[in-house]
């Protein structure tokens, strides 16, 4: 029957068969009867309407556990106050932090995910420790605006025992509850010490130990989460009901630190940053420059540098892209997270950081890997300051060339792609030199990413295009065309940076082309 339960039910994470027949075990009913009483439909969601009616029709001396957090309160309490907390811009760049490195994943593994709300709010009170007297005093304003008044209302004129339960912070929740004279009703709550531990075990076994799992079981819950499952088999009565007038809330998102609205906004769902930031473009850069530098350590660590750099400014353009594909587009490719998100990018502070991180990069590099301060026979301060000026001056054009991407119509985007394309890869000839091979690795490269893209603008799909198999053809070509014509030698083409970089476009080449492979099957002659 537990089988039967997954399969027509309850759609909740991963439901043990254990669970399923504890509860049986305990209330002998049928597959029908079952889901009847839990008011329950086979998405496992009931309507606000539904819930509201039901919850009204309950009997009169029948208690209540009634979820918190984006149920009676539309919206997330605990969010709201670290975002309270976070107002200050050191808190918000700290708690950034926090959510890339995920310090609660290293010292508690698996399990880390019950400690991230404790770790954050730990975080926000000690930077802020002003932070509970501000909420005590702002939280009562907040009630008109995020108080579920139809829930409110109904479980006000319900008789029996009303019980708040959540996973939430007491010290956060309090205030509210005194607020709408529920103050003694808060069954179920975090602190500082408990609140890690209370996800691991759950609500309904919390609720239990406090006022006994019998009555527990002839209770009645009301919940938003698939997490409150334990609750949902337990009481007699239970709804399961996302509210859409509940709002999203994250907390510590605005002023955004270099990478984050690439992260949360604009790629969500890819490795945007190890992939192709460092797995393309600055792999591309040390192949075609660092590898015949004097220096290549030096020279790769200044790419590195210039490249975080240079990212923290792109941003500025993946952030006017969706504002303006908002604003004029009919459907613009714009994740869900712009909304939630969005209005926390400010591109004055992506500006400070990106002159702020282009010093170290450029100091290393007039150190001996740029060829500026021997061109110019400048030293110190003034080879700093030249190597600084040009890559500012570089991501300054990079910058007015995204800004015209950005205000025209799709197909009229190739020629600044194709700017852009090269500029990822090529503006840094600015600053380093590179060899003949080197030059023509960049060139192939800029076009392989770029010929998608047309395609792409002209209706085809280019998830799947094979770029590294294009790049290392055109690349061949070219070097075919240079040393028919005596452009370049045989010594240039075989010395060990160039073997590098052809060892590494072979490869990528023939690993895709061995995927492909299965395209170059004969014509069978049809029946």
């Amino acid at each position: 029957m537990a089988d039967e339960a997954k399969q027509l039910g309850l759609h909740f994470d991963q439901l043990s068969q254990s669970e399923w027949y504890v509860w049986m075990d305990n209330h002998v009913l049928g597959m029908d009867e079952f889901l009847h009483r839990k008011h329950l439909k086979k998405n496992g969601l009931t309507a606000p309407e539904a819930v509201i009616e039901g919850v009204s029709q309950l009997p009169e001396r029948q208690e209540i556990l009634v979820d918190f957090d984006d149920t009676l309160w539309l919206t997330n309490s605990t969010e709201q106050f670290i975002e309270l907390a976070a107002r200050s811009v050191v808190v918000a760049i700290v708690l950034q932090i926090m959510d890339m490195l995920k310090p609660w994943r290293w010292l508690h593994g698996s399990k880390g995910k019950h400690y991230r709300d404790l770790y954050r709010v730990r975080c926000g009170l000690w930077l802020n420790p002003m932070a509970k007297r501000q909420w005590q005093q702002q939280a009562k304003s907040l009630v008109d605006q995020y108080l579920n008044q139809p829930l409110y209302q109904t479980l006000m004129r319900h008789k029996g025992k009303v019980f708040v339960v959540s996973y939430g912070f007491d010290f956060v929740l309090q205030p509210i509850l005194d607020e709408i004279n529920l103050g003694s009703n808060l069954l179920v709550s975090s602190n500082l010490t408990t609140a890690a531990q209370l996800r691991m075990s759950g609500k309904a076994a919390a609720a239990s130990a406090l006022i006994g799992s019998k009555r527990v079981t002839h209770g009645a819950c009301v919940t938003d989460s698939k997490m409150d499952k334990d609750l949902l088999l337990q009481c007699q009565d239970a709804w399961l009901c996302q509210w859409p007038e509940s709002v999203e809330i994250r907390a510590g998102m605005s002023p955004m630190l270099p990478f984050v609205y690439l992260k949360k906004v604009k790629r969500p769902t890819e490795s945007y940053f190890t992939r192709a930031i460092l797995g393309h473009d600055y792999l591309t850069l040390i192949l075609a420059f660092a590898l015949i530098n004097p220096y290549p350590l030096y020279t790769a660590v200044a790419l590195f540098g210039f490249v975080i750099a240079y990212f923290t400014a792109y941003e500025i353009g993946y952030f006017e892209n969706d504002n303006l594909g908002a604003k004029f587009e009919e459907k613009p490719k714009i994740s869900k997270e712009f909304s939630l998100f969005g209005q926390g990018f400010r591109p004055s502070f992506a500006w400070f950081f990106t002159l702020l991180l282009t010093a170290p990069p450029a100091w290393l590099a007039a150190q001996g890997p740029s060829f500026i301060p021997g061109y110019f026979q400048l030293e110190g301060a003034a080879a700093f300051g030249a190597v600084y000026l040009v890559f500012i001056s570089f991501v300054l054009a990079v910058r007015a060339v995204f800004a015209w991407f950005n205000r025209l119509t799709e197909k009229g985007r190739l020629i600044p792609m194709l700017l852009l394309q090269l500029g990822r890869n090529g503006g840094y000839l600015l600053i380093f030199a590179t060899s003949t091979v080197g030059a023509l690795f960049i060139v192939t490269c800029t076009l392989s990413k770029w010929i998608p893209y047309v395609a792409y603008r002209f209706g085809a799909d280019r998830k799947g295009m094979p770029e590294h198999l294009i790049n290392g053809l055109m690349f061949a070509v070219l070097v075919s065309l240079l040393w028919g014509q005596g452009a370049l030698t045989l010594a240039e083409l075989t010395s060990a940076p160039s073997l590098v970089i052809l060892a590494y476009l072979g490869l990528r080449a023939l690993i895709q082309l061995w995927k492909y492979k299965h395209y170059f099957q004969l014509l069978v002659p049809r029946r």
